[in-house]
């Protein structure tokens, strides 16, 4: 299902429309200075044009206002609250009549009051519920992007506020209702907003089948809902008649054809969407993950047009993170790795999701050679404490020993521990590790005394951090003793098309290992194999 920046509200799409629908008057020219008579084709092109923006306008709007009363929760006044004044440009909107009408609506907005706590909450959710599967797997890095995996990487795409909008998670909740007058002051006003661009809509002779209905919404967003791809796109190719002037219609087709591995079509139907969205707003996440959607299936297809259309794609919105990365794969696979760096630091300078930022930066500089630059970010704790465990230690392992930070070994030494579980009888093996080791999508083998054990640890998330334990395989005394002769104990963590990871442990605590760190009972780690690294924390003391 279509899941998938950053987020843009109905009502911003709405109001940065009329921009679009709205006449600016040009300044006083001369004699002189005036362009020749535009000839009856020329006219009629420009009548056009206006009918296609009125429409376009139109649609976004009903779009709003319909959202708007079907969830009339204070997180959707939130998301229009902090959207609307960033996309708006006033100086297109020259019809009085529409400016006061939208201002009343505004005002309702602002009046709807959200505690921090709330938005910050609403923020998170947000956050939460946008389709991360390709950035999620830090193992997606340098080479192995290249192959195999890119080509599911073109399949998932980059995803718009428009992909989390179609979504029945949206319906979910927060049960903090804004209080019944204020909702009804708001949807009368914003009723008589649409009355009036109605009234506008007909005196352009704009045809009913351009504009769009709530029953229409209703429809696409159940189309939306729907599991199979290959379903979903037929039932959508049934709506078009009726959505030809809804720009969010076109994205979920080319989202569905792109799903269903459907390239070419899908870049037909992403040049449509450019037609009918282009030019509306200061900043379109819609139209910026689509073009750099587009951008990725023109690389992946060997076009040349790729860096262009991922640079387009980056001009119409900033803060797409999913575009910003995509684009950035794309412009480095082009050679431009100063462009492909900044498109990723505009995420990082804005703290747009971070940690798979971090991952991708790495990633530019791993393919690139550039050593220094590697170096210099794993010198900060902060990257170090932010990146997957997997990514950290391949980046490490192409610097020499020497030039490794030893930020990496003390993150490393504080971010797991295994802890035996001493019962009568056979004890269990606990591994406590931090979200950044991905015990997940690890393959975990624990061997003692130099023989694997074949029990598979049972998973389970425990205050921010993973758990892993391997029940009833060693013996470690008892609860009331311990035993003097405790097994060597080595954990392996496989990971797909990644170097094995091999830990060595023991009840020494390593040197470099933090204060806290150092406090908790349990083996610590004193070894590091991958690939060609070999890390020793305890002799890494004094670095």
């Amino acid at each position: 299902m279509v899941t998938f920046t950053e987020r843009l509200s109905p009502v911003t799409l709405l109001v940065c429309a009329l921009a679009a629908i709205s006449l600016v008057v040009p300044p006083n020219l001369t004699s002189a200075e005036k362009p020749p008579a535009e000839t009856p084709a020329q006219k009629q092109a420009k009548i056009e044009r206006d009918r296609i923006a009125t429409a376009v306008a139109l649609n976004y709007c009903k779009a709003a206002f319909h959202r708007i009363r079907k969830n009339p929760s204070k997180q959707v006044m939130h998301q229009e609250q902090t959207e609307i004044l960033n996309n708006l440009n006033l100086s297109g909107i020259a019809d009085r009549e529409v400016i006061q009408l939208y201002t009343a609506v505004v005002d309702e907005i602002h009046l709807i009051q959200i505690a921090e706590k709330e938005r910050q909450a609403f923020e998170a959710r947000h956050r939460r519920e946008f389709h991360r599967r390709l950035f999620a797997n830090a193992l997606l890095f340098g080479s192995e992007v290249a192959t195999a995996q890119f080509v599911g990487a073109v399949r998932t795409g980059a995803n718009s506020w428009w992909d989390y909008r179609a979504t029945e998670q949206q319906k979910e909740a927060d049960l903090l209702k804004v209080e019944k007058i204020r909702m009804k002051t708001v949807v009368s006003k914003s009723s008589t907003f649409l009355d009036t661009l109605w009234q506008m809509a007909q005196k352009k002779k704009i045809p009913d089948s351009w504009l769009i209905r709530g029953s229409d919404l209703d429809r696409l967003e159940v189309a939306m809902r729907l599991p199979h791809p290959r379903q979903r796109l037929r039932v959508l190719k049934r709506m078009e008649r009726f959505m030809t002037h809804f720009p969010p219609y076109w994205y979920y087709v080319a989202r569905t054809q792109q799903q269903l591995g459907q390239l070419f079509a899908a870049l037909k139907t992403y040049d449509q969407l450019a037609d009918v969205a282009a030019g509306h707003f200061r900043n379109d996440a819609l139209l910026a993950a689509g073009m750099a959607n587009q951008a990725m299936i023109q690389a992946h297809l060997g076009q040349p047009t790729a860096p262009l259309t991922a640079r387009k794609a980056l001009l119409h919105s900033s803060n797409c993170w999913e575009a910003n990365l995509i684009c950035a794969r794309v412009l480095a696979d082009s050679g431009m790795v100063s462009q492909s760096e900044d498109a990723i630091l505009t995420n990082l300078d804005t703290n747009l999701e971070r940690p798979r930022s971090l991952v991708h930066l790495l990633s530019l500089y791993y393919r690139t050679g550039d050593l220094e630059k590697i170096a210099s970010r794993l010198a900060d704790p902060t990257v170090c404490r932010d990146l997957p465990v997997p990514v950290l230690l391949r980046c490490a392992s192409r610097l020499e020993p020497s030039k490794v930070p030893a930020t990496v070994n003390r993150q490393l030494a504080a971010s797991l521990r295994v802890m035996p579980r001493r019962v009568f009888g056979a004890d269990d093996v606990v591994v406590v590790a931090g979200t950044g080791w991905q015990l997940d999508e690890a393959k975990l083998v624990l061997a003692l005394n130099g023989k694997p054990t074949t029990i598979r640890p049972r998973l389970f998330r425990r205050d921010g951090q993973l758990v892993a334990t391997f029940p009833r395989v060693a013996e470690f005394g008892n609860p009331l003793t311990v035993s003097s002769n405790s097994p060597t104990a080595t954990l392996t963590l496989q990971y797909p098309d990644t170097p094995q990871i091999r830990l060595v442990l023991g009840n020494g605590k390593p040197a470099v290992a933090t204060a806290g760190s150092k406090a908790k009972p349990g083996l610590k780690i004193t070894e590091i194999e991958f690939d060609s690294l070999h890390l020793s924390l305890v002799a890494a003391a004094g670095r």
